[in-house]
Parts: C-alpha cells; structure tokens; sequence
C-alpha cells in the first residue's frame, strides 16, 4: 500500500469517526430536548377566580341568605382545590413525577373539583329570575313542547330526575348528536355526563343545597327553586346553542 493511499485510509477513518461522534452528541442533545419538552407544565399559571353571587341575596324567595351564603362559601372550596390541584400537577411534571400514583390521583380528581366547580356558577347562575314562568314563544318552550310533548311533562321528567336517590345534580342537555333535550342526573360532580352535551338548566341537589333548611323534604326545596329559575339566563344558553350550530 503506497503512503498516499495509506494516508486517504486513515483520513476517511477519521472522518467516518468524528461523524459517529457527532452522530451521538446530537442524539442524545436530542433524547435531553425530548426529556425537557416533556417535563415542561402543560398547565398555564393562569388561576380561576371566584365568581360573587352575593346580588342573589334576599332575592330567592324560599331560600334563607344563611343558607346562600354557605353553599357560597362550599363553591369557593371547589374554586380553590381546582387551582391548588394544577399547581401540583404542574410542579410534579416539572419535576418528573408525572407517572407517580400521586400524578395519577391528582388527575383523576381534578375532574371531580372543577365539574364542582363549574356546575356551581351555572346553578347560581341560572337562579334569581323574576318570573316563575317561561315565556310560552320562547324557542327553549318550544324545544320542549317538540321532546317532551308539553312544558309540564318536561318539568315532570326534570323533576323525577331530581326526586331520584343519592347525592349530585340534575341537568337538562342539549345532547350533540341529535340536538335533542335530555334531563341527565349527574352523580356526585363528574359522573353522568354527556359528552359535548351543552348545560341548559342546573340544579344542585346535593343535600347541602337544602337539608339545613328543608331537613330531608327535598321536593319542597325543588318547589322553591322552580319558583325562581332565572328562565333568561337558561334560555340565552339554548339559543348560543343555536348560533353555534
């Protein structure tokens, strides 16, 4: 073998070598970045704010503002551990926690304090009326008379629903497949849910909502919050529906 071709051997070698090297350096560069990017909060820092309903006292006829103000209170935990359970899970994937049974625990209750949470406003939301009564022309009046045959037979559905055993809500739907008009119970916060289904009506009845008022008569507090629905609000929610399909 001449020096000349000998010397073209070792620098291909050399070549071929540094290449490898860089090979792996910027494969494990990118096993780090990949490492980094999933440990990152997937979270934002953004916080949810509690929302003040303190313009419903004195104005639920039936309802005591003792009882108001701590069923207030009760929605104001469900705000405070939602945030509280995305900080740690924010700071256990940072960390990388996030395939612990603590991670696995949290996520699994976050859905619990946050559809506590959520159902919460819209409950509240949907009290205060100054009318018992839904305006006969009104487009959710006569989605109902289309599914149920009548206003009454909804409210009957509604109410059954309601009168049911256990603890959690009643919610009529707008169910997305078909857009029809469903009063789903909802056990606890996070159980019954229809998925992509839209909120209409809320009620809570959980029995905090009542029994230091109505002892265990919970169609009575059913009465009562019938007689103050806030029709406009469950009404503007049908017909966002609406707007959006």
């Amino acid at each position: 073998m001449t020096t000349k071709n000998f010397n073209s051997t070792n620098n291909f070698k050399h070549f071929m070598f540094f290449s490898l090297i860089l090979c792996i350096g910027f494969s494990i560069q990118g096993c780090w970045a990949e490492q980094d990017i999933q440990t990152q909060p997937v979270v934002s820092n953004s916080q949810y704010q509690v929302k003040n309903f303190d313009s419903l006292l004195g104005k639920i006829k039936g309802l005591d503002d003792a009882l108001l103000k701590m069923h207030f209170k009760l929605y104001e935990g469900y705000v405070n551990n939602t945030n509280l359970i995305l900080q740690k899970i924010q700071e256990l994937t940072r960390t990388g926690q996030n395939k612990t049974p603590e991670f696995a625990a949290l996520k699994r209750l976050l859905g619990w304090e946050f559809d506590g949470m959520l159902l919460h406003e819209l409950y509240f939301e949907n009290l205060g009326g100054n009318t018992a009564n839904l305006d006969p022309k009104d487009p959710l009046m006569l989605k109902m008379q289309q599914e149920y045959g009548s206003y009454d037979q909804w409210k009957t559905d509604f109410v059954s629903t309601g009168l049911m055993r256990g603890i959690g809500w009643v919610v009529s739907y707008i169910e997305p497949k078909n857009g029809r008009l469903l009063n789903e119970w909802i056990n606890e916060h996070d159980l019954g849910h229809l998925a992509g289904g839209k909120p209409i009506l809320i009620m809570d009845v959980f029995e905090h909502a009542y029994i230091t008022q109505f002892g265990l008569d919970r169609g009575k507090y059913i009465d009562v919050f019938f007689n103050n629905i806030n029709w406009e609000a469950a009404s503007n929610r049908f017909k966002k529906k609406n707007e959006l399909n």
